[in-house]
């Protein structure tokens, strides 16, 4: 029943990978524009998203941990981690993306606060 585990997931990530590509495209440009507009609107949108990512990548993975040295880290917000600091940064070669670190920011604030939440709901 593993399967199970990852559908959450994978749907999620399908819906994230499709916000990016289409805003890569231009696609977006009136929803960004709104969503720009409320204070904060774009960091937030960033936090929730990227920390939900990072929270169902945990629940697929089921908690399990990376040691480096004395210290373990979530390997669900490790990977998302890396893979979208890897995606902010591409945006410096797209033309239609700003590369933001204030953004990046948000984006490790909703892993690490994803990674908070499922180490006090789950004994690990």
């Amino acid at each position: 029943m593993r399967f199970k585990r990852w559908v959450p997931f994978s749907l999620f990530f399908g819906f994230v990978a499709g916000i990016i590509i289409a805003n890569d495209l231009g696609r977006l440009s009136g929803i960004i524009g709104w969503v720009s507009s409320l204070p904060f609107g774009d960091k937030w949108v960033h936090f929730i998203l990227i920390g939900t990512l990072a929270f169902l990548l945990n629940y697929a993975l089921d908690g399990r941990m990376l040691k480096i040295g004395r210290l373990k880290i979530l390997l669900g917000c490790s990977i998302i981690a890396v893979a979208i600091t890897l995606e902010e940064f591409s945006q410096i070669w797209i033309p239609l993306r700003t590369f933001d670190l204030v953004d990046l920011a948000a984006n490790y604030c909703g892993i690490g606060m994803s990674g908070l939440v499922w180490l006090r709901t789950n004994s690990v």
